[in-house]
């Protein structure tokens, strides 16, 4: 019998962010119904054209067990009764939380998540490293404050090293460490707070992201890219990037989820020099903040993993266009303007403001980063030294598609109401989108 997957209906979970409305067009500009959902009234998926309805649920981070029940009455809510695909996609960290009550939620809808026991092999990043040891796949020696401090586990024998909780998205609390004595006040503050915190052998190289899309293990669809702009520089989400060939990362991801049967998406960081084998650093067991770039690449992640779960295999396995770049406009703008403000053209005079405006980047408090870019203007600035360097960074990204700003679908330029009501309420970024080198963040268990 052949199933007409353009009459199914999806529920897209964290409805907020710019990965649920790229799976929401996706999907639904193939005639799929989708229904998106979040602990927030109003989201990117608000505004989509392509969603046909949305409602809002209990904080997964906050009351995990809230969110499970309302999101099953959601689901049978909007369950149909003509027996059409019934599919809950989740998009975003409360994908580890589905999957563990997936056998519950499966009574009602099919869930398109790993196993739970799949994702816990390699998340958080604690249980990642052992499962790559175990399997022996290259990857930096990491122990953890506990183990440094006993002398246990693979210690980095050198610095930097590079510190980062065990749980985390979007950067959270990652940082580079040079000497001994800030090591150790990293690792007390850890201890002190009951923080599983992870110190790693620094890399060096460069960043590379492998998305993938596996059935039983088994490989169907990837694409790799590179972030060329980060916002905020140090550890942030990509605002700028490009795709690139992902031969170098395909054996290293087959051996690691091929073992674990992983069905599902998942998003894989590398760190590489070009020459030697990568190293693996890190596994994201869910949808990733790129994915936009991915389907503009013309891998279509969203529309393979509906498929794959409806009908248990997928009808075309494309290759990414190689080269390809998109952006995230307003994000890249403030990414080029940092670059120049932590630069030594001409900023002398306005050095400590410009300092202060980097950190207040940083952490997402763009507000404050903006009063201080203002008061760096009048201490000195060579302004068109500074337009003609901005000018030459921006285009690099000139004819980038922009992941704010989609033609087929124009009132989501609305949803981007959604960073900017979380700047004026809280003075940050949403979690996916900012680099937190406090390690305050949200984390879904």
């Amino acid at each position: 019998m052949t199933v007409d997957l353009t009459a199914g209906r999806a529920i897209v979970t964290y409805g907020r962010s710019l990965m649920a409305l790229t799976m929401a067009q996706s999907l639904g500009s193939r005639g799929v119904e989708v229904i998106g959902g979040d602990d927030v009234g109003l989201t990117a998926l608000s505004f989509s054209r392509y969603v046909s309805d949305t409602f809002v649920h209990a904080p997964a981070a906050t009351d995990p067990d809230g969110f499970i029940d309302s999101l099953e009455a959601a689901i049978l809510r909007f369950r149909p009764d003509d027996g059409r695909p019934y599919v809950l996609m989740p998009c975003f960290q409360e994908t580890r939380l589905i999957a563990r009550h997936a056998e519950r939620l499966s009574r009602h809808i099919t869930v398109a998540a790993p196993t739970f026991e799949a994702i816990t092999a390699v998340d958080p990043k604690d249980n990642l490293m052992a499962t790559l040891r175990r399997l022996d796949l290259r990857a930096p020696a990491t122990c953890t404050a506990e183990e440094w401090r006993t002398g246990a586990g693979p210690r980095p024998a050198r610095y930097p090293v590079m510190v980062k909780p065990a749980w985390g998205v979007g950067g959270r609390g990652v940082r580079r460490i040079d000497d001994g004595a800030a090591l150790e006040a990293a690792i007390d503050e850890a201890l002190a707070s009951g923080d599983t915190l992870l110190i790693q052998d620094f890399i060096a190289g460069e960043d590379y992201c492998l998305t993938a899309l596996f059935d039983r293990g088994v490989m169907k669809a990837t694409a790799a890219y590179r972030n060329l702009s980060q916002f905020p520089r140090a550890a942030g989400a990509g605002v700028l990037r490009e795709t690139v060939a992902d031969t170098p990362f395909l054996a290293p991801a087959q051996a690691l989820f091929g073992p674990l049967g992983w069905t599902g998406v998942a998003e894989i960081d590398f760190r590489w020099d070009g020459r030697a084998a990568p190293w693996l650093i890190e596994v994201n067991p869910r949808f990733w903040a790129g994915l936009f770039h991915t389907v503009e690449s013309g891998v279509d992640f969203p529309w393979m993993l509906f498929e794959l779960t409806v009908t248990g295999q997928v009808s075309e396995t494309p290759r990414a266009r190689l080269g390809q770049r998109t952006k995230v406009a307003g994000l890249f703008m403030l990414s080029a303007i940092q670059e120049i403000a932590e630069s030594d053209e001409g900023f002398a005079a306005a050095r400590v403001a410009w300092d202060s405006a980097s950190a207040a980047f940083r952490g997402g408090r763009l507000l404050d980063a903006a009063r201080d870019l203002g008061r760096a203007a009048s201490e000195g600035l060579d302004v068109s030294r500074v337009a003609g360097r901005l000018r030459e960074v921006l285009r690099s990204a000139e004819n980038a598609p922009n992941e704010l700003f989609r033609s087929e679908d124009p009132l989501v330029s609305l949803g981007a109401l959604f960073i900017v009501a979380s700047l004026l309420r809280y003075g940050r970024l949403p979690p996916e989108l900012r680099y937190d080198p406090q390690g305050q963040d949200m984390m879904v268990e």
